[in-house]
């Protein structure tokens, strides 16, 4: 039985329908993401599992008890809920200790003395806040703080918890030990979690499932490994990693090998949806994907180097490719490489078992 279970979630925020029937469901033990860009209604979703935002339609459970279902008027209170919600902004009292802060839902549930104590000792313990108890919010770092949000989100003990933009405050490094850190905590605990980013590569190492929306519907929900692999539509394989998107026209189709003509040029790949000869397509290649050559080869085609941009740990790559297609005369692709090349002809690797294609939208 799923943790959370989501089924034909509708929501409107007056005439505009924010969510168009969502549905999904978190199985025990498993952290889900949902990742889309803004406006897609993830943190909507968050906020109506929470008990934040109120759907109009459909229905939502945490195992077997019901927590909000139109057709049966229920809709519980959030503190009723029993989830664990840690918010994008950590929503820490200023005014009081980290000690006071983690322990306020217990005192809010009218637990005893003896029993806050204990817990809230074991809740910071287990994020290693322990020496902190006695400080203020203002006196932690940004880390700290997202620490203490999240340990008062698990002080009563929670088998699920919600997670909206957890790392979104922290600096690129910190961020990229605090999803390791956060991903371990919450599998160690046994927990199940549902955690909004914007971040693909966020959700990607951190959650065991993506939900992608898109305008409120599910664009895709797969693994990480699927749904960045095995795109289900031009939006999603756009959406993830980056991409080089090369527009043609279908000029024949063997089975899924696909002939895309690119202004007089041709660009084998592989079919990913309906396409017709003669149709408008798009063809995308990741740029790790994307190699440059001295030598002419299968697949390859004759570009200009015109830059290598230094990123630090790797280069990026800008080619000019000379076609003439709808006013256009040359496109742009870029590639990703270990080290820079000098700018020239080079015979640039498109390699067609890696090249999406897929009908233009």
């Amino acid at each position: 039985m799923a943790d959370i279970l989501v089924e034909n979630l509708h929501l409107s925020y007056g005439p505009v329908d924010v969510l168009k029937g969502v549905s999904l469901a978190v199985e025990p033990g498993r952290i889900l993401a949902l990742l889309g860009a803004s406006g897609s209604g993830k943190t909507t979703l968050l906020r109506a599992v929470a008990g934040l935002e109120t759907p109009r339609d459909g229905r939502i459970a945490q195992g077997p008890t019901t927590l909000y279902d139109a057709a049966r008027g229920v809709n519980l209170a959030p503190e009723a809920r029993g989830l664990g919600f840690v918010f994008q902004s950590y929503a820490l009292w200023p005014h009081k200790t980290v000690n006071d802060n983690v322990a306020y839902p217990l005192r809010l549930r009218k637990h005893g003395r003896a029993e806050i104590e204990d817990k809230v000792k074991r809740a910071l313990g287990s994020i290693g806040l322990s020496h902190l108890g006695d400080r203020f919010p203002h006196q932690l770092s940004g880390g700290q703080q997202q620490r203490v949000a999240l340990a008062r989100a698990l002080v009563y003990e929670p088998r699920v918890i919600l997670l909206d933009e957890p790392l979104s405050n922290l600096d690129a490094k910190l961020r990229e030990e605090a999803r390791i850190w956060l991903r371990r905590l919450i599998t160690n605990l046994g927990l199940s979690a549902l955690c909004v980013t914007h971040d693909q590569v966020e959700a990607m190492a951190m959650a065991d499932r993506i939900l992608l929306l898109n305008q409120g519907t599910i664009a895709q929900n797969d693994t990480p490994h699927g749904i960045y692999t095995r795109p289900s539509s031009l939006y999603v394989a756009e959406f993830m990693g980056a991409n080089n998107r090369i527009d043609g026209t279908v000029a024949a189709i063997d089975g899924e090998r696909v002939a895309l003509d690119v202004g007089g040029r041709t660009l084998h790949g592989r079919a990913r949806g309906p396409l017709a000869v003669g149709a408008p397509a798009a063809a995308l290649i990741r740029l790790e994907r994307v190699a440059a050559h001295a030598e002419p080869g299968p697949d390859r085609h004759p570009m200009t180097l015109g830059d290598s941009l230094f990123l630090g740990d790797r280069y990026e790559l800008v080619f000019d490719w000379d076609v003439a297609s709808g006013g256009e005369t040359r496109r742009l692709v870029r590639a990703f490489a270990r080290d820079g090349l000098e700018p020239g002809p080079w015979h640039v690797d498109l390699p067609e078992k890696d090249v999406m294609i897929f009908p233009a939208e």
